[in-house]
C-alpha cells in the first residue's frame, strides 16, 4: 500500500508541479528586482559594468522594471501559498474521508483498547496536520530553496566572487535550522500526544462526572487531569522558547551573511564596485534572502511536525480487527437447512486475544420465535448478540439470516436485519422526538408514529416530566431521563423502526416489576409477536414467558429448553436461578432499607 507521504506529494501531480513552478517565477523575478535596479543607478552615474545587457533611453524603463518584478514576485509567492492550501484542503477531505471510514470498519473488540481521546485527536491535530506538508512545507520549502540555490550563483555573476564563501555560511545556517527545528518538531510531537492524552482523561471525566462525584472520585481525576496538564505546559514552555531562539537565529543570518559577502568582495572582487552593484548586493543579501532564512528553521520544523500526523495516521490506518468473518465452505447439509429459520448459526467462535470468549455455538432461531440468553456474568451473552452483528472477529462456519447468506455479507448489510438495544439505551443530545425517529429535524407529520412507538414503551408524555412533550430537548447521553426512561425510550425507537430481528441486551433491567409487565403485554408479547426476539436478561421473570432458554456458562451453550425443562433437567440452571433470585431479594431488601 501506498505511504500517506507519497499521497500528499504525488496525488494530483500536475498541481504540485504548479506550485512549484509559480515558486520558482517567484524567485526569478525577486532576484531580476536587483538586477534591474542596478542597471538603474548604473545609468544614473553613467558607469559601465561588466554585466550589462542591455541599453535603454531612459533609466525610468529600469526602476518600472524592477518594480514590476517585486510585484511579479510577490504575486506568484501569494499564488503559491493559494494553491498550497487549497490542495491541503482537498487532501484533509481525502483522509478525513478514509479515517470516518476506517474507524466505522473497526469492531467493539477492536476499538475497545483505544481510548476516545485518541480518536478525537486523529480528527482534530493529525488530519490538518498531516497536510501542512502542503499549505505549510512545501511552499515553504520552495520560496526558501529556490532563493538559496539562485543568490549565491548572482552573487557571483554579478560581482565576480567565488561561490565556496556564500555557500559555506548557508550549509552551516541550514544544519543550525536543522538542528532547532528537529527540536521544535518534538516539542510540536509531544504536544499533540499530551493533548489527545488529556483530551480522553477530560471526556472520560464529563462522560462519567455523575458517577465520579457519587463515588467522590472527583479529587482524583481532577488531579491526573491537572498532572497531564503540568506536563503539557512544561512541553509548550519549552516549545515557545525554542520557537523564540529559532526566531533570533534566522532574524540576525543576514547581517552575518552580509558580513561574509561584503569580506568576499573585499578579498576577491576583481574590479572597483560601482553604486548598482552594492545596492544590489544588499538588496539579495538584506531584503531577497530574508525571507527564506526566516522560513528555514519553520520549514523544517513543520516538515518533521507533518511527518509525525502522518506517521499517527498510517498507524490507525493499519490496525486490522482481531479477526476476520469466517469464510468456511458451507457443506450440503448446512446449504439445505430450513429456510424458515429467522438465523441459523453453527460453529460460531470468538477469541480476543488469548480468551477464547464464544466456543462452537450452535443455534438456530425460528421466525417469531422469543429467546432468552441466561448465563452468569461474564459467560459471553452481550458479545454474543455483537457477534450476530458482525460487531467482533467472530468466526462461523454457518451463518445464515432468513435467505440470505451472511457468512460472506459486509456487517452493514447484515445489521440491515436488526434492530439492537444496547444494555445501556444511547440517547443522543435531541428532541425526544429526534431520538424516537433517530434523525435529526424529522418532520412533525411522523409524530402520530413516534407517540405510539413511546405508547407502546409504556413512556406516558403527560406522566413523564417532558414539558414540551416530543420538543423536550434531551441532554447528552439522556442526562435528562432516568435509566428506565432511557431504556424505553430505546424500545420505543425499535418499534419505530420495525426491523425483523430484535437484539434486546438486558434492556428491561432499570424499568420496575410493573412496568416490566406492561411491557411484555405491549410490546414483547404483543405488538412484536410476530417478530423474531432474542433477550439478554438477569429477571428470572422473563424466563416463562419466552419460548426458549439459551443457557450459557463460560462462552458455552451447555442447555437450551424452556424455562420448564431446563429447571427439571439442569442442576447448575437450578443453580443459576437459585443465586439470581437470591440477589434480587436482598437488592429489594437494600431498596427498602434506603427507602
Amino acid at each position: 500500500m501506498r505511504s500517506l507521504f507519497s499521497e500528499v506529494i504525488f496525488t494530483r501531480p500536475s498541481a504540485r508541479l504548479i506550485i512549484l513552478v509559480c515558486s520558482l517565477l517567484a524567485a526569478v523575478f525577486g532576484i531580476l528586482g536587483p538586477f534591474f535596479q542596478k542597471e538603474f543607478i548604473d545609468q544614473l552615474t553613467g558607469v559601465e559594468t561588466k554585466l550589462h545587457l542591455f541599453q535603454v533611453s531612459s533609466p525610468l524603463w529600469f526602476i518600472l522594471s524592477a518594480f514590476l518584478c517585486v510585484l511579479a514576485s510577490q504575486a506568484f509567492n501569494q499564488l503559491t501559498n493559494y494553491l498550497s492550501a487549497k490542495e491541503a484542503l482537498f487532501m484533509q477531505r481525502v483522509f478525513a474521508e478514509r479515517l470516518y471510514a476506517k474507524t466505522l470498519n473497526l469492531r467493539v473488540d477492536t476499538m475497545s483498547h483505544r481510548p476516545v481521546g485518541e480518536i478525537v485527536s486523529l480528527y482534530a491535530t493529525d488530519v490538518q496536520g498531516a497536510t501542512v506538508f502542503l499549505d505549510q512545507t512545501l511552499p515553504a520549502g520552495a520560496s526558501t530553496l529556490f532563493p538559496l540555490l539562485i543568490s549565491p550563483f548572482a552573487i557571483s555573476l554579478l560581482f565576480d566572487i567565488p561561490l565556496w564563501p556564500t555557500i559555506g555560511v548557508m550549509v552551516v545556517i541550514s544544519c543550525l535550522n536543522t538542528f532547532m527545528a528537529f527540536r521544535q518538531s518534538r516539542f510540536f510531537f509531544n504536544f499533540k500526544q499530551l493533548a489527545a492524552e488529556r483530551i480522553g482523561l477530560v471526556n472520560e471525566w464529563i462522560q462519567n462526572i455523575r458517577t465520579i462525584r457519587i463515588l467522590g472520585w472527583i479529587h482524583h481525576f481532577e488531579e491526573n487531569i491537572f498532572a497531564k496538564r503540568e506536563v503539557e505546559t512544561r512541553n509548550r514552555v519549552l516549545m515557545v522558547t525554542n520557537g523564540q531562539m529559532m526566531n533570533a537565529i534566522s532574524s540576525s543570518i543576514t547581517f552575518v551573511l552580509n558580513v561574509v559577502t561584503l569580506g568576499s568582495l573585499v578579498f576577491y572582487s576583481k574590479h572597483t564596485l560601482t553604486s548598482g552593484e552594492i545596492l544590489a548586493l544588499l538588496w539579495i543579501v538584506g531584503i531577497f534572502l530574508t525571507r527564506p532564512f526566516r522560513q528555514m528553521p519553520w520549514f523544517f520544523t513543520f516538515a518533521f511536525d507533518s511527518w509525525t500526523s502522518l506517521k499517527r495516521l498510517e498507524e490507525f490506518f493499519s490496525t486490522q480487527n482481531n479477526q476476520t468473518a469466517a469464510t468456511n465452505e458451507e457443506s450440503p447439509a448446512q446449504a439445505a437447512l430450513d429456510e424458515k429459520f429467522a438465523l441459523q448459526v453453527q460453529g460460531l467462535n470468538l477469541r480476543i486475544g488469548s480468551r477464547h470468549i464464544l466456543k462452537n455455538m450452535d443455534f438456530n432461531i425460528k421466525d417469531g420465535e422469543f429467546v432468552a440468553v441466561v448465563g452468569e456474568v461474564g459467560s459471553g451473552k452481550s458479545m454474543l448478540l455483537l457477534s450476530l452483528l458482525k460487531e467482533t472477529g467472530a468466526r462461523f462456519q454457518h451463518y445464515r439470516i432468513g435467505n440470505q447468506d451472511a457468512l460472506h455479507e459486509d456487517g452493514n448489510k447484515v445489521r440491515e436485519n436488526f434492530a439492537y438495544v444496547p444494555q445501556e439505551g444511547f440517547i443522543m443530545s435531541a428532541t425526544l422526538r429526534e431520538n424516537v425517529a433517530f434523525v435529526y429535524d424529522i418532520d412533525p407529520d411522523r409524530d402520530n408514529m413516534v407517540e405510539e412507538s413511546l405508547k407502546l414503551a409504556q413512556f406516558e408524555l403527560n406522566t413523564e416530566r417532558v414539558e414540551k412533550g416530543l420538543g423536550t430537548e434531551i441532554g447528552e447521553r439522556g442526562v435528562n431521563l432516568s435509566g428506565g426512561q432511557r431504556q424505553r425510550v430505546s424500545l420505543a425507537r425499535v418499534h419505530y423502526h420495525n426491523a425483523p430481528i430484535l437484539l434486546l441486551d438486558d434492556c428491561l433491567s432499570a424499568v420496575d416489576v410493573d412496568t416490566e409487565h406492561k411491557l411484555f403485554e405491549s410490546l414483547l408479547m404483543g405488538a412484536w409477536v410476530d417478530r423474531t426476539r432474542i433477550l439478554v436478561t438477569h429477571r428470572l421473570s422473563a424466563l416463562n414467558r419466552v419460548d426458549r432458554i439459551l443457557f450459557l456458562e463460560e462462552g458455552c451453550i451447555i442447555d437450551q429448553g424452556t424455562f420448564e425443562e431446563l429447571l427439571a433437567r439442569n442442576e447448575k440452571f437450578r443453580e443459576y436461578t437459585t443465586t439470581v433470585a437470591k440477589e434480587a431479594t436482598a437488592q429489594k431488601e437494600s431498596e427498602g432499607t434506603r427507602g
